[in-house]
């Protein structure tokens, strides 16, 4: 599976939040259904997102590049650390959280 093309179509045809504010949100009110962080991201950030997503059941992936990356993957023009899956849309992405 390329990782990029899934996450590129989950942003065009799900429901994607970015960011690590409103994606610990998400996971804390159970919305997200898998959280995907940079390879990049502070380590408190990463602490916090592991923690309450094995409390909510949610599957986290460590995205293998930097926020960079991530960002470009998105179709963003900006770094992006985390990002909240709610709904897949078209893609497959909720498979990476099998992989855990």
């Amino acid at each position: 599976m390329d990782v990029n093309k899934e996450i590129g179509q989950a942003v065009d045809t799900g429901k994607v939040i970015l960011g690590t504010d409103k994606s610990l949100k998400a996971i804390k009110l159970g919305q997200a259904k898998l959280v995907i962080v940079s390879s990049n991201c502070p380590s408190g950030v990463l602490a916090d997102i592991k923690r309450y997503g094995e409390l909510a059941n949610i599957p986290v992936h460590i995205f293998g590049k930097n926020s960079a990356e991530l960002g470009v993957a998105c179709g963003k023009p900006f770094l992006v650390s985390v990002l909240a899956v709610l709904e897949p849309g078209d893609s497959n992405i909720l498979s990476l959280g099998e992989t855990r």
